[in-house]
């Protein structure tokens, strides 16, 4: 299983900080570095899990903290359109999640990875990263 996490760097100025809260005998993960939460887009997050990817979280600043004002409340909306779509595809709206914290807050950190880990053993491999056959089952398709 693949996890792709992108990060805020004004909320986690050391995106590679992450990595260092996931053992390796978890799901592979990339860390991927954003300007601003807000510059992940939808179809970005669809692209990412057709990749195929299990689950893609989205870690950015608090609202009242965001340097770019509407930057978070823009990845929130953005977050939901997401979901929104996944469910009308048949793919379960929690294959994507968000994390918001106070910019440079270290040691909200491993709580932020717990999370994910917790998410995608509740969810299991992705149907997308299955043979077609067995896609085609997993997804109700009426």
């Amino acid at each position: 299983m693949e996890v792709i996490v992108y990060a805020c760097q004004q909320a986690v100025p050391d995106p590679e900080a992450l990595k260092a809260f996931w053992s390796r005998g978890d799901a592979g993960l990339r860390v991927l570095a954003e300007p601003c939460s807000s510059k992940v887009e939808v179809f970005q997050l669809l692209r990412t899990l057709a990749a195929p990817v299990d689950l893609v979280w989205v870690v950015g600043c608090e609202e009242r903290f965001c340097r770019y004002d509407e930057g978070s409340a823009r990845a929130g909306g953005r977050l939901a359109a997401t979901k929104k779509y996944l469910a009308e595809i048949g793919l379960e709206p929690a294959r994507v999640g968000r994390t918001t914290i106070t910019p440079g807050d270290r040691e909200a950190l491993p709580e932020i990875m717990a999370e994910i880990k917790n998410r995608l053993v509740s969810l299991g491999p992705s149907p997308l990263g299955r043979k077609p056959q067995e896609a085609a089952a997993a997804w109700p398709l009426e």
